[in-house]
């Protein structure tokens, strides 16, 4: 089973949902670090906390895109 078919499946469940939910608030938590002073004096705090808002982001955007797809079967 592929990615692409396994996550419709998953949809709904509740600990499905959990996960989703999880990675929205760690994308949220992230987000919110860049009002953090100390993190925009450092270049590469800044850089770090970038990549891991573009990764969790990407990650739910594919999640998402991803369950909106009509089972293949």
């Amino acid at each position: 089973m592929t990615l692409r078919e396994a996550i419709p499946h998953l949809s709904g469940l509740p600990a499905w949902e959990a996960v989703l939910g999880h990675l929205e608030t760690e994308r949220d938590s992230a987000l919110s670090d860049f009002q953090d002073y100390e993190l925009l004096d450092n270049p590469q705090r800044l850089a770090r906390l970038g990549g891991e808002i573009a990764a969790l982001d990407r990650l739910l955007r594919s999640f998402n895109e991803l369950s909106n797809v009509p089972d293949p079967a």
